[in-house]
């Protein structure tokens, strides 16, 4: 059996890891219209945080704030990572993980994506850490996981995910898969509805604990 998770929103509480950078960045001058105007612009069309644009547009508006304090500051931030993950995680991961394959499919910038990932401490419980710029993930699902080994029965494969969209795109390429979309209450897409391509729909790893036990 494989077990396919998202990172932000499903294991790890992005918005936790925002407010703790907010604050501390208030500390060094960063008003708040200023860190959330700067935080979006970081983004750029992709969507996608990027940490080090973000010091470059606060340093652009306020001189006086230096590029290496930011940095320093959001260092110290990201090595808490592991409190900014969900209380359920590291118990299910730890038990769940020696009977199963995990592998993490993330969206966002490869550098910041894997730092986070680093510095959270989940990375010992992965066979496989993908990160991917297609917000859908379905082109990277595509190019793993289309071809199973010749003469090997297909495994199941479980695709734990909070984008509603990302799990109907995949279940459309690959109907084998089952889909469960997992709603923390937060996040983009925490107010969408589930749709038809997913199969279970649960808000945190306690349900999926008692998925996993009726799939065997």
């Amino acid at each position: 059996m494989k077990l396919i998770f998202d990172f932000d929103h499903t294991l790890f509480s992005a918005k936790k890891l925002y407010f703790a950078l907010k604050e501390a960045f208030l500390k060094l001058g960063v008003e708040e219209n200023l860190f959330q105007e700067t935080f979006e612009k970081s983004k750029g069309v992709g969507r996608d945080y990027k940490p080090e644009k973000q010091f470059k547009l606060i340093h652009k508006t306020r001189p006086e704030i230096k590029i290496g304090k930011l940095k320093k500051s959001f260092e110290k931030i990201l090595k808490a990572a592991p409190k900014f993950l969900y209380n359920d995680v590291l118990g299910f991961l730890k038990k769940r993980s020696k009977e199963a394959d995990f592998i993490l499919l993330s969206y966002g910038e490869e550098k910041f994506q894997r730092k986070k990932i680093e510095a959270s401490e989940v990375r010992r419980y992965f066979r496989k850490i993908l990160i991917t710029r297609d917000i859908e993930k379905s082109k990277l699902f595509r190019k793993v996981f289309a071809h199973p080994p010749r003469g090997r029965v297909p495994e199941k494969i479980i695709f734990v995910e909070d984008n509603p969209q990302a799990l109907s795109k995949t279940k459309t390429s690959f109907s084998q898969i089952i889909t469960v979309r997992i709603n923390r209450g937060e996040g983009k897409y925490y107010q969408e509805p589930d749709n038809s391509q997913i199969d279970f729909s649960i808000k945190n790893l306690k349900e999926l604990d008692k998925i996993l036990k009726s799939l065997k």
